[in-house]
């Protein structure tokens, strides 16, 4: 009898566990893509129309490039010239030359948040937070996630469903490097065709080179990059937070600083129709890249004078939209600078995303981390030390040696 209720608990436990999340490792990809319209529920016996195709490289360096070409419309006589996109990295800078009505245009974007694969061409990488929303519900057996392993040809990849926004979503995840390869949200349908064998070399994807003899328009936007967060603080007027928790092989990239109401990607509980949160106007966000091969995340933050003012309008704003919100959770931090404090999770466009505020912080994470990933990150949050003190620990805040110099 003892050894029946040992091997029935050794099945309950051991044998019916399901194996971990795999963690993506993948340090560069290239391959081609398509995009095609999707057809109304009348047309479903028609030929999907093509609506363009092109080609994608990206490396952990951050650097990337890529190609689009329109499909041709019937009264044209020609093949339309693809757009070329290339992002380098070290020089923080994009560069992309596009032709329209015979006329070709390069223009060149420095210093773009956030300053990693950054091109104007698709690629999987455009689904990589809705990639981490299937591994998050994977791990957690979210069921509001419909999600179905199978094999696609010698690899193995879920199918997930789920609705965003009021739309629905459909993607299929490379399990073993959480690449997206197919995706529709019922308007159009990208489908990747990755060569696993043959990523590229590290810096082959990322020349940014601006064709010879062809007049440039730059726009410069790298006056907000701070060498480090104590920095980054400096700048803002307050100690940002930073976290000794951050999952296995994330590194943090770069931080920079906006005031709130001019910084790109704020979204803290914005609803897309009224704008971000009107009583942060004037503070100064401290945002921070952080990433692992293809995946990255963003923890962006605002400072004492900011939290202290919006209290009761985050209270409110996260009771009005949690029914709006996929899989809307919340959870008393046990841990670090905003132990006590509830944080809220949910699934948005942008993937699993953490919201966290008291009277003297507000911080908003979001991109490629599972919800425990993000519990875990923000239970490891501490104020940033100065950078005297930063320099002289012996267990120093991430910090980032200065921006490379911008110049072509």
């Amino acid at each position: 009898m003892a050894m029946g209720i040992i091997f029935a608990l050794a099945y309950i436990f051991f044998l019916r566990t399901p194996p971990p999340v795999p963690t993506p490792e993948v340090q560069a990809i290239r391959g081609t893509y398509v995009i095609e319209r999707s057809l109304a529920a009348h047309q479903a016996g028609a030929t999907p129309r093509p609506l363009a195709s092109g080609s994608f490289a990206a490396s952990a360096s951050g650097g990337a490039s890529g190609t689009l070409r329109p499909d041709p419309m019937p009264s044209q006589r020609s093949d339309p010239r693809p757009i070329v996109s290339t992002y380098n990295a070290g020089l923080q800078a994009a560069v992309t030359t596009t032709t329209f009505l015979g006329r070709t245009v390069t223009t060149r974007t420095i210093g773009a948040w956030p300053p990693a694969w950054q091109v104007a061409t698709p690629s999987p990488l455009d689904y990589q937070g809705l990639a981490a929303i299937v591994r998050s519900a994977v791990e957690d057996g979210d069921r509001s996630i419909g999600i179905k392993p199978l094999k696609q040809g010698d690899r193995t990849v879920w199918r997930a469903a789920m609705t965003l926004d009021g739309r629905e979503v459909q993607l299929v995840v490379d399990q073993l490097t959480g690449i997206v390869v197919w995706h529709t949200d019922g308007r159009s349908t990208f489908t990747a065709t990755v060569d696993w064998d043959s990523p590229p070399a590290g810096g082959e994807a990322s020349a940014a080179n601006v064709p010879v003899g062809q007049a440039v328009e730059t726009t410069d936007e790298s006056s907000a990059y701070q060498s480090s967060p104590a920095a980054a603080g400096e700048a803002a007027g307050y100690a940002p937070l930073v976290s000794n928790l951050a999952p296995d092989g994330f590194a943090l990239r770069t931080v920079a600083t906006w005031e709130s109401n001019v910084a790109p990607g704020i979204r803290l509980l914005d609803d897309g129709q009224s704008g971000p949160i009107d009583p942060l106007a004037g503070e100064f966000q401290v945002a921070q890249l952080f990433t692992r091969g293809l995946s990255q995340f963003t923890v962006q933050q605002l400072g004492p004078s900011a939290a202290v003012k919006s209290v009761a309008f985050l209270r409110d704003r996260l009771t009005s939209i949690a029914a709006d919100k996929l899989s809307f959770e919340t959870s008393a931090l046990q841990y670090g600078a905003l132990s006590g404090a509830t944080a809220y999770t949910w699934y948005d466009t942008t993937g699993p995303t953490l919201f966290v505020s008291d009277a003297r912080h507000i911080a908003y994470i979001t991109g490629a981390l599972t919800r425990r990933e993000l519990i875990a990150f923000a239970e490891g949050l501490r104020p940033v030390a100065s950078h005297r003190s930063a320099t002289e620990s012996p267990d120093p805040s991430p910090s980032l040696s200065p921006s490379p110099s911008l110049s072509p």
